[in-house]
C-alpha cells in the first residue's frame, strides 16, 4: 500500500545528507537536516528546505543520541527519516523508535538490523543457510579471556572487530598474542565512542585477499534483486578508498553465485530497503566468504548507480512509500564501468594522519561522465569532530581503461586547498601497476606504499618541478603587488628612470627556502621577466619567462617554449599551488625585513594548528616568564601547549575556553620584554 510522505527528516551531515536532500527534492518532498553545532554553516544545512540544531559537539551528543534526533524529527513534523550512513544507520533502537514514534524509518525494521547490522548474529543466519563464513568468534561472552582463548583457536593472524557498526571503526589486526590485550581495549573504546556499543568480534586475517560486496534491493512485498558487485581492495585503516565495478577479479560464474548469495541472505531476514552484502575472495582458489551486512547506502553506491542507471537513493524513498520492485532480475544489466575516488583530509606521508582547517580553494571538474558528490564550501571549516571525508569523484567510461583515464583526468583538475589531503595518493594508485593490471588486493597499501611514497617525493624533489612550483608563487604574488599598485601604462613594475638592478622574493617550501633574483623587461604586449633561482645575478645568461593572462585562480607562464599552468590560492601567510600530476603544495613568503617580523611574533601568540581551545593558563595583566605554559589547544585528539617565548606581561587574550580556532588565529598579545 502506498504511503505519502511529504517532508523527510535526514539524520546526518555532510555529502550523503546532500545527497539525501537531492534525491528528496527531485521526488516532490521537503527535507528537514539535522546538524550539530559545528556543521551550522554546513552545505547540507543550506540545501534543505529547514534544519534543526541538535545542541551538541561531537558525535555522541548530536548525531548519535536517539532521543534528540527523533525529538526534532516529531518537532519538524516530517513523515519519515533517512539515517545515511553512519552514525545512527544500522542501529535498530533508532528504527524501533521511529516506529513506535509513527516515523517512516528509510530503512529496513529493526528486527532485520538486530540480525544483520550486528555482526556476531548475521554470521550465524548465514551459517544456517549453509552458505560459506569467515573463521571467527561471535559470542555474548566479551571477556579478555575468552577472546584469548578464541584467538589461539582460530590462529593468528586475526581481526578485532567492532559488532554494531562498518566503516573501519574499531578494528584493529593482531598478529600475535602478546598484542591483544592492548588492541581489545583500544578496539572496544573505539566501538564504543563509534556506535555506542563496545562489543567485538574476532576473524580470521587473511594477508591476500579482495574485498567485494554485492548491492541489493528489498520492497515490502518479499522480492528481492541484487544489481551487481562492487570491488573496494583499496583501503587504508580497513577504510575503503577506491572502488569499482565491475570488478576485474570476476568472471560470470562467480559473479551469479556472489549475487545469489547475496539475495538468499537478504531473504533470510526478510530485507526492506537497500543493503549490502560484503564478501571477502580468495582470488587464488575464487571462493567467497560472507563478512558482513551492511543495512544502509553505502559511501561507494554511485558506481552501482552509474553502470546500472538506478538512482538508489530515490528508490530507497520509494520503497519507503510501499512502491514495488517490478522489474525482473534478468532485466537489470551492468553497462561499462566505473571508480570511484574518495578525497579525504588527511596526511598520507603521515600514516593517514586526519586533518582539518579552512578550505581556501575548491573547484570540482564537471565534464561527460564525471560526477562528484560533496559538501565542500569554499571558505568553510573542515570540523576536527568528525570524519574526514571531503568528497568522493566518480569516474564512467565504456570500459575499465576508459574510467581510468576519466578519473585521472578529473583528479589533475579537481582543486582543494587549505588543508592536507590525500589528493596525490589517489593519483600515484591509479598509475600503479598492480592497479592498472586488477591484480591489487587489500594488502595493496601497505606492500606498496612505501614505494608510492618514495617514487612521489623522487618526482617531488627534482630540481625542476620544485622551481616551476616556486615560480608560481612568485608570480601569483608579482601580480598580487601588481594589482594593487597605481601603475602607469607601459612601464614596468619597479621602474624608475635610472637603470635599475634586479629585485628579490624569497620563498621557503618543505623546510628548503628558495631565492628568485628577477628583472621585468620592458614589453608593450606581455609580462616578460629576467630570472634567477638560488644563484648570483648576472647581465647576461639569466633565464626568461613570459607570464601570461589568466583566471585570478590560475598563474600560467610560458618558458623554454613551454607553457605551465598551476592552480593558486592564498590564506593568511600561506600560499597553495595546484600542480596537476602531484596535488597541492603550501609554501611561506619570507618577509623582506625579517627582523621586523620576528620582534613583532615575540610578543604575539597564534595558533600552531587548527583545533579546540581547552585551557587556558593566564589571565590579563599576569606577568609570565619564558617557557611558561599559556594556552592548550586540542587537535586531533592530542593537546599541544603554547608556551611564553620570553618573559613579558600579558596585555590581551583573543579565545576563551572551548572556543574553536584556526591554524594562526591571533590567541595572546604581551606588553614587551619585563
Amino acid at each position: 500500500m502506498s504511503k505519502l510522505i511529504h517532508k523527510v527528516c535526514v539524520a546526518n551531515r555532510g555529502e550523503i545528507a546532500c545527497r539525501i536532500i537531492r534525491a528528496c527534492h527531485k521526488q516532490g518532498m521537503s527535507t528537514v537536516v539535522l546538524y550539530s553545532r559545528p556543521d551550522a554553516e554546513g552545505m547540507a544545512v543550506k540545501m534543505a528546505d529547514e534544519a534543526i540544531c541538535l545542541e551538541g559537539t561531537s558525535a555522541l551528543e548530536s548525531y548519535l543520541s536517539i532521543e534528540k534526533v527523533i525529538a526534532a524529527t516529531l518537532k519538524s513534523g516530517a513523515q519519515a527519516l533517512h539515517p545515511g550512513y553512519g552514525f545512527l544507520s544500522e542501529n535498530a533502537e533508532l528504527a524501533r523508535a521511529c516506529q513506535e514514534a509513527g516515523i517512516i524509518f528509510i530503512g529496513p525494521d529493526a528486527d532485520a538490523i538486530s540480525k544483520m547490522g550486528m555482526k556476531n548474529v548475521a554470521r550465524a543466519i548465514v551459517q544456517g543457510l549453509g552458505l560459506p563464513i569467515v573463521p571467527g568468534y561471535n559470542g555474548d561472552e566479551q571477556s579478555l579471556t575468552r577472546f584469548q582463548k578464541e584467538a589461539k583457536t582460530i590462529g593468528y593472524p586475526i581481526l578485532l572487530k567492532a559488532s554494531a557498526g562498518g566503516g573501519g571503526k574499531g578494528m584493529q589486526i593482531v598478529a600475535k598474542e602478546s598484542e591483544l590485550e592492548a588492541a581489545f581495549h583500544s578496539a572496544k573504546r573505539n566501538a564504543q565512542s563509534a556506535f555506542g556499543n563496545g562489543d567485538l568480534l574476532i576473524e580470521k586475517y587473511f594477508s591476500s585477499i579482495k574485498h567485494v560486496e554485492i548491492q541489493v534491493l528489498g520492497d515490502e512485498y518479499g522480492k528481492v534483486i541484487h544489481l551487481f558487485e562492487r570491488e573496494c581492495s583499496v583501503q587504508r585503516r580497513h577504510q575503503k578508498i577506491i572502488e569499482e565495478t565491475p570488478s576485474p577479479a570476476l568472471n560470470p560464474q562467480l559473479r551469479q553465485e556472489m549475487g545469489q548469495a547475496a539475495v538468499l541472505i537478504a531473504r533470510s531476514v526478510n530485507y526492506v530497503g537497500a543493503g549490502t552484502v560484503e564478501f571477502i575472495l580468495d582470488v587464488e582458489n575464487l571462493k567467497f566468504y560472507f563478512l558482513e551486512m551492511n543495512t544502509r547506502i553505502q559511501v561507494e553506491h554511485p558506481i552501482t548507480e552509474m553502470v546500472t542507471g538506478f538512482d538508489l537513493v530515490e528508490w530507497q524513498l520509494k520503497i519507503a512509500r510501499g512502491v514495488a520492485l517490478e522489474m525482473q532480475q534478468d532485466d537489470i544489466v551492468q553497462s561499462g564501468h566505473a571508480i570511484e575516488c574518495r578525497l579525504y583530509a588527511e596526511d598520507w606521508q603521515k600514516d593517514f594522519l586526519p586533518g582539518s582547517g579552512k578550505v581556501v580553494v575548491w573547484k570540482e571538474y564537471q565534464a561527460s561522465g564525471i560526477r562528484m558528490d560533496h559538501a565542500v564550501v569554499e571558505s568553510g571549516d573542515v570540523s576536527i569532530y568528525y570524519d574526514p571525508m571531503l568528497a568522493k569523484i566518480i569516474a564512467h567510461g565504456s570500459d575499465r581503461a576508459e574510467s581510468l583515464q576519466k578519473m585521472l583526468l578529473a583528479l589533475s583538475k579537481t582543486r582543494l586547498m587549505g588543508l592536507t589531503t590525500n589528493q596525490s595518493l589517489l593519483q600515484q594508485i591509479l598509475v600503479h601497476g598492480q592497479f592498472e593490471s586488477g591484480s591489487y588486493d587489500t594488502g595493496f597499501i601497505s606492500k606498496f606504499g612505501d614505494q608510492i611514497k618514495t617514487e612521489w617525493q623522487a618526482k617531488v624533489n627534482s630540481s625542476n618541478t620544485q622551481n616551476e612550483i616556486v615560480m608560481a608563487a612568485w608570480l601569483y604574488q608579482w601580480r598580487l603587488r601588481h594589482n594593487q599598485q597605481a601603475l602607469k601604462m607601459g612601464l614596468p613594475s619597479g621602474w624608475r628612470n635610472v637603470f635599475y638592478g634586479p629585485q628579490k622574493d624569497e620563498f621557503e617550501l618543505a623546510g628548503e627556502k628558495f631565492k628568485i633574483l628577477y628583472r621585468e623587461l620592458v614589453n608593450s604586449s606581455a609580462r616578460q621577466f629576467e630570472f634567477q633561482i638560488n644563484q648570483e645575478w648576472s647581465e647576461e645568461g639569466n633565464n626568461t619567462l613570459l607570464l601570461l593572462d589568466s583566471p585570478a585562480d590560475d598563474v600560467i607562464y610560458e618558458m623554454d617554449n613551454r607553457r605551465l599552468s598551476f592552480g593558486v590560492g592564498q590564506y593568511q601567510d600561506e600560499i597553495f599551488i595546484h600542480h596537476a600530476d602531484l596535488g597541492v603544495f603550501t609554501l611561506t613568503q619570507i618577509p623582506r625585513f625579517p627582523e621586523l617580523e620576528q620582534a613583532a611574533s615575540a610578543n604575539s601568540y597564534r595558533a600552531p594548528m587548527p583545533g579546540k581551545i581547552v585551557k587556558i593558563s593566564v589571565r590579563t595583566g599576569d606577568k609570565v616568564n619564558q617557557g611558561d605554559e599559556l594556552i592548550i589547544i586540542e587537535s586531533m585528539k592530542m593537546e599541544n601547549s603554547v608556551a611564553a617565548l620570553q618573559s613579558g606581561m600579558v596585555k590581551d587574550i583573543f579565545v576563551s575556553s572551548g572556543q574553536l580556532v584556526e591554524k594562526n588565529d591571533q590567541l595572546i598579545q604581551f606588553e614587551g620584554d619585563m
